[in-house]
């Protein structure tokens, strides 16, 4: 029997017999789906990414991942021990040769995840260290503030009584670019975004959401 992953939002994502089926929908479905497929498969010695079991014509089939997800810790109140492992885990994703994905590309650009946060990590049960980074299909070969500053969003957008623990964060990472560097490129992700829904569902709420949502990044102080 099938069933609904939690927290699965842009695509259809269901449950059985210990695989997760992803299903692709939307703009550029196939890309994304390649996409995907291209850094799981270059990473899975790596970094803690589910293992692939069987890709078909806009689905991918993965490993089951057991953990708690990291969105679910910070609203239990472990936002700082959430936090550091998420800036460890992209310093990781950062650090390795971006030739992984793209050969001819230049070696001072990264591995990007394109949706990196605690939205996309799945944590042990015991430990509390990273056990899987989710949702690959906006990765892509550029700049680290892309991640960085999709990270913080996601506190700052979602989590607004714990933005207290991003220096966490920043400290594992290594690095805090600088504030007004972030929030410039926390506004274009969110205008980027409005353009993909719009595409998608030309009429539907979610462009206007993400407008609204540049315009409240701009608002953001320190």
């Amino acid at each position: 029997m099938l069933g609904h992953v939690k927290r699965g939002y842009t695509n259809r994502t269901a449950y059985h017999d210990g695989v997760v089926r992803k299903t692709y929908d939307g703009p550029d479905a196939r890309a994304r789906q390649t996409s995907e497929l291209r850094a799981l498969e270059a990473l899975h010695d790596r970094l803690p990414v589910p293992a692939v079991t069987a890709t078909g014509t806009g689905w991918i089939e993965t490993e089951f991942v057991t953990g708690n997800h990291g969105q679910d810790l910070i609203d239990a109140g472990r936002a700082p021990s959430v936090l550091a492992e998420c800036g460890r885990v992209l310093r990781r994703l950062h650090r390795l040769d971006p030739r992984l994905l793209e050969p001819a590309v230049a070696s001072d650009l990264v591995i990007q995840h394109g949706d990196f946060g605690p939205n996309n990590l799945l944590f042990d049960l015991n430990d509390g260290h990273a056990v899987a980074v989710l949702d690959w299909e906006f990765s892509s070969i550029g700049q680290p503030i892309t991640d960085i500053a999709w990270c913080e969003w996601i506190v700052r957008m979602h989590h607004p009584d714990s933005v207290s623990a991003l220096p966490a964060f920043f400290e594992s990472y290594g690095e805090c670019p600088p504030s007004q560097q972030r929030k410039e490129e926390m506004m274009r992700r969110c205008r980027w975004l409005e353009r993909f829904a719009t595409r998608w569902e030309p009429t539907g709420p979610a462009g206007p959401l993400w407008r609204q949502r540049a315009e409240t990044v701009q608002g953001w102080t320190e």
